[in-house]
């Protein structure tokens, strides 16, 4: 089942898959208020290397909701003709 096959038969998934998105960019950004600089020092808490590699992994999680959606708007895939014109 595809996601665009998901979401026409439970549109709870798109909202899901939303609220995720929404949750992590918040998340996101509170870690980026609260982090400490990268330069070495105090390494106890939250330091700044933690917390860009927290930043990181959130970006590539929204990457992955930004391609669920993106598949959303392509056309149904359709085998190629054969032989070709």
């Amino acid at each position: 089942m595809g996601i665009r096959t998901a979401i026409d038969h439970n549109p709870l998934i798109a909202f899901g898959l939303l609220f995720a998105a929404a949750w992590t960019a918040l998340i996101g950004l509170t870690v980026v208020n609260r982090m400490g600089g990268l330069t070495p020092g105090n390494w106890v808490g939250q330091h700044g290397f933690g917390g860009l590699m927290g930043v990181i992994v959130m970006g590539a999680f929204l990457g992955l909701i930004l391609l669920a959606f993106g598949a959303l708007g392509e056309p149904d895939p359709a085998p190629e003709e054969w032989p070709p014109e």
